[in-house]
């Protein structure tokens, strides 16, 4: 049998010292205990200060197992250990409040599906494409309730991303997690994506198109690999019409918005349900236009259903082989860019402005063309006909 615990003090006659055997429910340490004193009286004390400790605590000693003794004994020699002064209860108290949002949560794909499908809020074609794109981004950590993310979680989901798309992406992010704290969701406390800092983008003041000889060669390219696409090419080139190969007005675009009245004012009239902004707008057909547009019906080429053949990742391919083989770097909304700058001095800014559809004013303007071109050079750009590159 174990021996019985006593709080008695004894002497150690070879010692010549006091002790006292302090039993594992009463020990620091969770194990019984034999401590020595110089003098009775500080062996008294000590006795002393372990029956008050009884006294304040019995009744929760009362109602630990063993088991459980020796897992609070465990806890404190850890935060001894890592120097933590904080009282334990204080500690279980927060982890308790961690679990409660936790469980309270929910997992990140689940809310951000539930943001996306949010009765209060409509998105673009455009923009909720480009939230699950994002979502996908994130995929290692969509079964994580959001309250549990943290940064370095957002930002090993980002990677190496380009500057401009790691800030797009981080956009959408925080706009989420924004909205899973809000309202009655409370989903998570804090967005840790605002821990999250931006790339510095680098951006060149002068905005860059395609000179006239690089357009001759894009053309001939198209002419040459991919003729079905000289249509669509053309009319982003002479006619600013937005790229984008899944969803922008070029793959919407259609033959019967391909007009002319009986004025023969040639048009094309893109719809508000195929334009980003999603207002009508009339552009020009000019002769560059025009003669490219002839070239592909003289050519065999159908003019019904969609302008453009293709799109999604078979346009992206095509693209990249025109120009491959034309040699010219792609430039990012070179075509529509190009367009600008050169309409701009021979018809002027208010030209411009009304068909490229932009909204914004004549600032938002002056970021998408150049000013430096001069009629001389613009002139030879309208003067493109298919002829010149065959």
């Amino acid at each position: 049998m174990g021996r019985n615990a006593t709080l008695e003090p004894r002497k150690d006659k070879k010692r010549g010292r006091w002790w006292i055997s302090i039993p594992p429910r009463l020990s620091d340490t969770g194990s019984r205990q034999k401590r020595y004193f110089k003098t009775k009286d500080e062996a008294l004390g000590a006795i002393q200060s372990i029956k008050v400790r009884k006294e304040n605590h019995g009744t929760a000693a009362k109602l630990l197992s063993p088991a459980d003794e020796q897992q609070a004994v465990s806890a404190l020699n850890l935060l001894k250990k890592a120097g933590c002064t904080t009282q334990l209860t204080v500690i279980v108290g927060e982890y308790l409040e961690r679990l409660r949002r936790r469980n309270s949560s929910k997992r990140l794909d689940e809310a951000w599906d539930a943001y996306l499908n949010r009765g209060d809020a409509t998105f673009s074609k455009v923009h909720r494409r480009s939230l699950l794109s994002t979502k996908k981004r994130l995929v290692s950590i969509h079964a994580k309730p959001v309250a549990e993310i943290t940064a370095n979680d957002i930002e090993a989901c980002l990677g190496d991303a380009a500057a401009t798309y790691r800030n797009a992406m981080l956009r959408e992010i925080r706009a989420v997690l924004n909205w899973c704290k809000g309202g009655n969701r409370k989903w998570l406390k804090e967005n840790p994506a605002n821990d999250c800092e931006f790339a510095a983008v680098e951006r060149s003041k002068e905005v860059r198109i395609y000179t006239s000889a690089e357009i001759r060669k894009i053309m001939t390219a198209t002419v040459q690999r991919h003729p079905g696409l000289v249509p669509s090419i053309a009319i982003m080139t002479f006619a600013g019409v937005r790229p984008d190969h899944i969803d922008g007005e070029i793959v919407k675009l259609e033959w019967k918005h391909i007009l002319h009245d009986d004025h023969h004012h040639k048009r094309i009239e893109l719809p508000g349900g195929i334009t980003k902004t999603g207002k009508q707008r009339s552009v020009t057909i000019r002769p560059a236009l025009l003669s490219w547009l002839q070239w592909h019906i003289q050519h065999g080429g159908a003019p019904e259903g969609l302008v453009c053949p293709v799109k999604g990742q078979a346009l992206r391919k095509k693209m990249r082989e025109i120009f491959d083989a034309s040699g010219v770097a792609r430039i990012q909304d070179g075509f529509r860019h190009s367009f600008a700058s050169y309409l701009a001095p021979v018809e002027g800014l208010d030209a411009v402005e009304t068909e490229l559809g932009h909204q914004g004013g004549r600032q938002v303007l002056n970021r998408h063309y150049r000013t430096d071109v001069r009629k001389v050079i613009a002139e030879q750009f309208w003067e493109i006909r298919p002829d010149a590159t065959e």
